[in-house]
């Protein structure tokens, strides 16, 4: 007698909707993907963009700090070329010695100058007295003393050449003819010497800088 059977039923499983399944997220994926990557790339071309704009400012600066550098060292040089002349004017107008030297050699040029173009002056007894320091107007005195045996012309142009002293433009020493003595006869001279030159006396102040250390 046979055996009875006993029928077992397997589900079929539904391969098509999960392939749909399956289908659709890929799909959201991808899309999720491409959208995220999109988003992305545009951030990565701005940053490509801001890095390419950062470069070319970056160079743009440096040429710009480059040219600024050059125009800064031509005007500092510049400068200081322009403070060396007005220092090297000021001390020669008002030293920071008495320099009493260069004082005579700038009389003794002169008056060979005048005499070359006009000879009728002769300088003798110059005397430099002891400098003296003046605090309250802020400069020192070197007086001095000279006698001239002179026309009345080479004379004038000696007070001239006194009076236009102190000159930034050509850096002349700074002289101040305090006084003015002519010998007349019967006082130990004669107010003409030679050939009708005057015998003249001059009291005059040289000025210069007071020490850095006075006080």
């Amino acid at each position: 007698m046979p055996l009875p059977t006993k029928k077992i039923v397997v589900p079929r499983k539904n391969y098509q909707r999960q392939i749909r399944t399956y289908t659709v997220m890929t799909l959201l994926v991808l899309i999720v993907a491409g959208v995220y990557g999109f988003f992305q790339y545009q951030k990565l071309a701005e940053a490509k963009t801001a890095l390419s704009d950062g470069q070319t400012n970056l160079s743009e600066m440096q040429a710009f700090e480059s040219q600024i550098s050059g125009q800064y060292t031509t005007l500092n040089a510049a400068f200081y070329e322009d403070f060396r002349d007005v220092r090297d004017a000021i001390n020669g107008v008002m030293p920071e010695e008495e320099n009493y030297t260069k004082i005579t050699q700038n009389l003794d040029a002169f008056v060979i100058d005048l005499n070359r173009k006009s000879p009728s002056i002769f300088m003798s007894n110059l005397k430099f007295s002891k400098g003296r320091l003046d605090k309250e107007n802020g400069y020192a005195v070197l007086p001095f003393t000279m006698t001239l045996s002179t026309s009345r012309d080479n004379f004038e142009r000696m007070l001239q050449y006194a009076e236009n002293s102190g000159s930034l433009e050509n850096a002349s020493r700074l002289l101040d003819v305090r006084s003015i003595t002519l010998n007349f006869p019967g006082q130990g001279g004669t107010a003409l010497a030679g050939d009708n030159l005057l015998d003249v006396s001059l009291s005059v102040n040289a000025y210069f800088q007071l020490p850095t250390d006075f006080s």
